[in-house]
């Protein structure tokens, strides 16, 4: 009994709901009805009944009644009478699909009658009949552009824009009414103002503020000169807001006195006064929370393109780090002359010599020959007194001080060059590393520039629930594990899990697994796709170190409510995926992160299924041979209840590391449940497995039943 009065109600709502909405429709249309251009109809109701019938024809009969009873009662019967002749035809542009395309002149058509219905036949009103219907087709196609654009939550100035278009065919509706003192179309349309002139400053207020003016003036019920006093009025508006909102009102009204002091007075007075004082009074009594939220809504539509503003100045860094990388650049060197150990030892020791005149001026030549031969011998070994040859053996009265100075200004050499080539291999590294960030920030400029969500979407999945645990274990003999896990929330939707096994074992691949993880998490954290933050953590392993310190990646991204998983292996174990009993490996063969510059990054994305177990595992769960290892978790997996995350995690460990072998290098499982535990037991149910509730924290006795021990 409780659930058909529960279905009743649903039921009286929903009829409720759509009277309701139906009503408001038609409300929206009579105002419409009502526009006037040049004390004639407007084409207003044309060009949105065209809309209606488009998008939701359950509206359109209403809408057209509407419509009709506000053209008959506010513009005359004539033009409502060729309005409802025309909306006779508005069907049959729809009624065979090749007829589509006649809506354009059937649109033409409606606007150019329903205004020019009465008036006399001569060139002035042809000329303004065709720019009406002119302004009414491309009125149309920019509401139908930005409503396509508003149901895929695609957003921008123009949406904005247009709207407020759409504001304003009702303000000029609205003119034909009277409220005791008060005019709707201005009291409207001074909220207007001072939300333009609160949102964009005085130039909002004042462009709002000639909008209005020259809406209200083609109608023809208010005076031309009505458009100053709306500009002035607006521009203080906006000048005045600038101190603080509320102060946009007094600016209003401030502008207003002055433009009607000094210049014209408003015609009609009262009404005048009346609605700009009850706009601004109702302005006033808008929370504080309305307003911030305004402004922001509109800057996140109106502002300046903020993905296309980022790429460039991103292109703009690159070109600095490359420019930066060509100073680093080592270009190839002119040789050292071998004057240089020469002059060394002469000044060294030939000039304190009493025969330096007699070997260095008169016999120059065969000197320095003699000099140069005894360095040459000194490049292989320690040379000695006995060493000197020819001349300078005859001449030289110090040969073995002139030995020791060859034999230290060789080594001073053999240290300046050493150091030298140590200086040239970082320049190289430097200018190599640099290159490499400005590739990468050219890389995040463009995935900047392509890969921007949506800002909503009409409807939206229930996100797929999920549930992780973690198993580890160190080295035999250690206390720390050098492997490392992520967990990260990025987003309501998306979570990526990730490992890292650093090179060796103990704190120092901890350290470098460790560090390889946060740096993954705060990159994919500020939007980074998952290839491009494994580039960015490679280059900073690269930069960091000139020694060998490397880390496998192991990532996988889920998008809970697309269904949806991404995967990243860089020299990491096979993944593996139960999926409705079956279970099958995800391989990699690529280098580990922080030993080349280019890592081989080939993401793998596949669809989600509710009951699905994601295993990732280290090369320290497996056997020294891989194969063997990967086959034999691979049939353990097979007969594996799905049960806790934790538990299954430890099991895993435990069945694979509980023999001798147990403690050859660190060890880490993750173990992923993606969907509600109903779904979870509707898969397991498909695979009745043998492995017993108690077995699970029994290894022993499981890896005697496992089908890779058989034989």
């Amino acid at each position: 009994m409780t659930d058909v009065q529960g279905k009743n109600q649903s039921g009286t709502g929903g009829v409720v709901g759509r009277w309701r909405e139906r009503t408001l429709v038609a409300v929206a249309s009579a105002i419409l009805g009502q526009a006037m251009v040049y004390h004639h109809a407007a084409p207003f109701v044309v060009i949105f009944s065209l809309l209606v019938w488009q998008r939701k024809r359950g509206w359109y009969a209403p809408f057209m009644m509407g419509g009709l009873l506000g053209t008959a009662f506010g513009v005359g019967w004539m033009p409502a009478l060729t309005l409802l002749g025309w909306s006779l035809l508005v069907p049959f542009p729809w009624y065979k699909p090749g007829w589509v395309l006649t809506k354009w002149p059937l649109l033409g058509l409606g606007s150019a009658a329903v205004f020019g219905v009465g008036q006399p036949w001569n060139t002035f009103v042809l000329t303004i009949i065709a720019s009406i219907t002119a302004g009414s087709i491309l009125l149309f196609y920019l509401l139908s552009r930005e409503i396509e654009k508003l149901i895929r939550g695609d957003l921008d100035r123009r949406t904005l824009v247009l709207g407020l278009a759409s504001l304003g065919c009702l303000i000029a509706g609205l003119a034909g009414y009277h409220m005791f003192d008060a005019n709707p179309s201005l009291f409207v349309g001074g909220l207007v103002m001072l939300a333009a002139a609160v949102v964009q400053g005085p130039a909002g207020g004042a462009v709002a503020g000639a909008t209005l003016g020259i809406t209200l003036a083609l109608r023809g019920g208010l005076a031309r000169d009505m458009v100053g006093i709306l500009v002035a009025g607006g521009f203080l508006a906006g000048w005045f807001q600038s101190k603080h909102w509320r102060l946009g009102s007094l600016g209003l009204a401030l502008g207003v006195v002055i433009y009607a002091i000094f210049i014209q007075l408003p015609q009609p007075l009262q009404p005048f006064w009346v609605s700009l004082a009850a706009a601004a009074a109702l302005f006033q009594a808008c929370p504080d929370a309305v307003v911030t939220m305004g402004r922001q809504w509109v800057e996140s539509i109106g502002g300046p393109a903020g993905p296309e503003v980022l790429r460039d100045r991103m292109q703009r860094i690159a070109d600095v780090m490359k420019e930066m990388a060509r100073a680093f650049r080592v270009e190839d060197e002119v040789a050292t002359p071998e004057t240089h150990l020469v002059q060394s030892v002469v000044d060294a020791l030939c000039k304190k010599c009493s025969l330096y005149r007699s070997c260095w001026e008169d016999e120059f030549y065969k000197s320095y020959r003699g000099m140069a031969d005894l360095c040459a011998k000194a490049e292989g070994a320690v040379i000695a007194g006995n060493d000197l040859a020819g001349d300078l053996a005859r001449r030289c009265i110090r040969p073995d001080e002139v030995a020791q100075a060859v034999n230290l200004a060789m080594n001073r050499e053999r240290e300046r060059a050493n150091f030298a080539l140590r200086i040239k291999e970082s320049r190289a590294l430097a200018e190599l590393q640099m290159s490499g960030l400005a590739d990468l920030v050219v890389e995040m400029a463009a995935d900047v520039a392509t890969d921007v969500p949506k800002k909503s979407r009409r409807w939206r999945a229930e996100p797929l629930p999920y549930r992780v645990g973690v198993a580890k274990r160190p080295r035999r003999g250690g206390v720390v594990s050098g492997d490392s896990e992520l967990i990260a929330e990025l987003s309501d939707n998306r979570v990526v899990f990730g490992l890292s096994d650093g090179m060796g074992v103990g704190p120092r691949a901890a350290w470098e697994s460790g560090t390889a993880m946060a740096l993954l998490e705060r990159l994919l954290a500020a939007g980074f796709t998952q290839s491009l933050a494994v580039r960015a953590v490679n280059t900073t392993l690269l930069l960091r170190s000139v020694d060998d310190h490397f880390a496998t990646l192991d990532l996988l991204l889920v998008d809970r409510e697309a269904r949806r998983m991404e995967i990243v292996k860089v020299a990491a174990s096979p993944t593996f995926v139960k999926r409705r009993g079956q279970v099958f490996a995800i391989q990699s063969h690529s280098l580990p992160v922080g030993i080349v510059q280019e890592v081989s990054i080939e993401p793998l994305v596949s669809s989600v299924e509710a009951g699905d177990v994601v295993i990732m595992v280290t090369d320290g769960v497996l056997d020294t041979d891989q194969a063997k290892g990967e086959e034999r978790l691979k049939a353990f997996l097979q007969e594996l209840p799905i049960s806790d995350p934790a538990v299954m995690a430890e099991t895993i460990l435990s069945y694979m590391l509980g023999d001798s072998r147990d403690g050859r290098d660190d060890a880490l499982v993750m173990v992923i449940l993606l969907g509600s535990p109903q779904n979870l037991r509707n898969a397991d149910r498909a695979h009745d497995s043998p492995v017993k509730e108690w077995q699970r924290v029994t290894p022993i006795s499981v890896k005697g039943r496992s089908p890779a021990h058989h034989g």
